[in-house]
């Protein structure tokens, strides 16, 4: 476990069911001051509510307290998939599903264009048919990684909310 700023040689790590009242409310406070642009409905409240279901290890420092990374990182996925967030109007999405998006709007769009071409003769679009094939049969290193990620880690798989 690494914590937030990795160059700290002062640390010391605070299990949750350890930490003192007054720790963990030092503990909601660095929460709220990192995630209140994140999630600018949120009250504090509801932030220290996530905090407590949620029960990470806190670091101690001469700095003060703060959060792991990697338990900052899931605390905001954990938020993000709540209940407590009202839906964005637009959604926000990350950058590889905009890519993603982007990516099949335009293999649609290249289909849809080649359906009359097709339907006119055998021949008519083969060279395009055969483009799209290509580009489909190459693969995508985003859509890999996305799928590669998501099939071992279940949990980072999630519906768009759109």
């Amino acid at each position: 476990m690494q914590p937030a700023p990795a160059n700290r040689l002062d640390l010391r790590a605070i299990p949750y069911h350890r930490a003192t009242p007054g720790q963990h409310a030092q503990a909601v406070r660095w929460v709220e001051q990192h995630l209140h642009n994140h999630f600018p409905t949120l009250s504090v409240t509801e932030l220290s509510e996530a905090y407590h279901q949620f029960q990470p290890d806190l670091w101690e420092s001469r700095a003060g307290i703060d959060l792991d990374y990697v338990d900052l990182a899931r605390l905001t996925q954990h938020l993000a998939h709540s209940p407590r967030v009202p839906e964005l109007d637009p959604p926000i999405y990350c950058g590889d599903a905009c890519y993603l998006a982007e990516l099949l709007d335009h293999l649609q769009q290249v289909a849809r264009n080649l359906l009359p071409e097709l339907a006119a003769g055998p021949l008519a679009g083969h060279s395009r048919l055969m483009a799209l094939l290509e580009q489909l049969a190459t693969g995508n290193a985003v859509v890999e990684r996305v799928l590669r990620e998501t099939r071992n880690n279940p949990q980072r798989a999630s519906t768009d909310p759109a």
